[in-house]
This record gives structure tokens, sequence and C-alpha cells, in this order.
């Protein structure tokens, strides 16, 4: 199997952030909704800056997803909310 193109992918992405930003739902204004929108904002000028880096010149590889690295995603610790000590983290 072939990995898809660039172009097909930049377009995948932004028809998904699209997607997102025109929900109604009231998850879609949450912190983890913002993650996801940062996430595809950087995925996308990746593949972007990918691209202008390697032009297609007739016959020449375009460049696909595969060649970017891994996404870093990291967590942030949250605070405890007062009151919840004896809770514990399920996480």
């Amino acid at each position: 199997m072939n990995p898809r193109p660039a172009r097909e992918t930049l377009d995948s992405l932004r028809v998904t952030l699209q997607k997102l930003e025109q929900t109604k739902d009231a998850t879609s204004d949450g912190p983890d909704a913002a993650e996801l929108k940062q996430i595809l904002l950087n995925r996308i000028a990746e593949l972007e800056t990918l691209q202008a880096l390697q032009p297609d010149h007739d016959g020449a590889a375009v460049p696909t997803s595969s060649d970017l690295p891994p996404l870093a995603v990291t967590n942030e610790e949250t605070p405890p909310i007062e009151g919840t000590a004896e809770l514990q983290r399920l996480d």
C-alpha cells in the first residue's frame, strides 16, 4: 500500500479542522478541542513547509505525511481542585 500524497493529507486535515470549528457542541470549546485544533494546525504547517522545501518537479517524489517526524503531545498537570484531596486520579 502506497502512502497517500501530501496534498490529500493536507485537504483531509483542513476539512477536519473546518468541521471542528463549525461544530456547535458545548464540548467543542473546551481545552481538548483547542488542543486538537492546535495539533491539526501544526500538522498542516509541517506538511506545507515540507512541500515548500521539496517542490514537485517532473517526476520528483512528492512528500507524504510519513515523511514528517512523529507528533509530540504533552499533557499538562492540572492543579487539584479544592476539597478533592481524598479523590484518586485514575489516569
